[in-house]
């Protein structure tokens, strides 16, 4: 199977990946591994924050998820740069955990995406 046909998703936007990686499969397979081992207990974390909030934790963990989100075409950019902006100058708490909500879930969708990606990778 081809790497682009692997690569291809209707949840994340794969197009930076293809455009300097689609016919890296050890670069892909590496860098798809360093996304999800970054990002997997950085997502459990902002999760935890839609029940408690820690602005800082959300702030720092928004800050830090926010290049490789472009990289990896995760929808959310936008929202992950509002928020550490928002927990950066403590927005009430309301406003916040609604936007953690919407967060989570597409970082999550985008996690077991690349999953499904990484696997059929290393298969090839």
């Amino acid at each position: 199977m081809k790497i682009e046909k692997i690569l291809t998703s209707t949840i994340v936007d794969t197009s930076s990946l293809i455009g300097y990686f689609s016919t890296d499969k050890e670069s892909l397979i590496q860098l798809i591994t360093v996304y999800l081992s970054d990002t997997e207990p950085r997502v459990e974390i902002l999760k935890n924050s839609e029940e408690a909030l820690d602005y800082e934790a959300v702030r720092s963990i928004s800050h830090f998820l926010k290049s490789s989100i472009g990289l990896m075409g995760v929808g959310c950019l936008d929202e992950i740069a509002a928020l550490e902006e928002k927990t950066q100058h403590r927005d009430a708490e309301e406003g916040i955990k609604k936007d953690l909500v919407f967060v989570n879930k597409v970082l999550q969708e985008s996690v077991l995406e690349y999953k499904r990606i990484l696997e059929e990778l290393e298969a090839l």
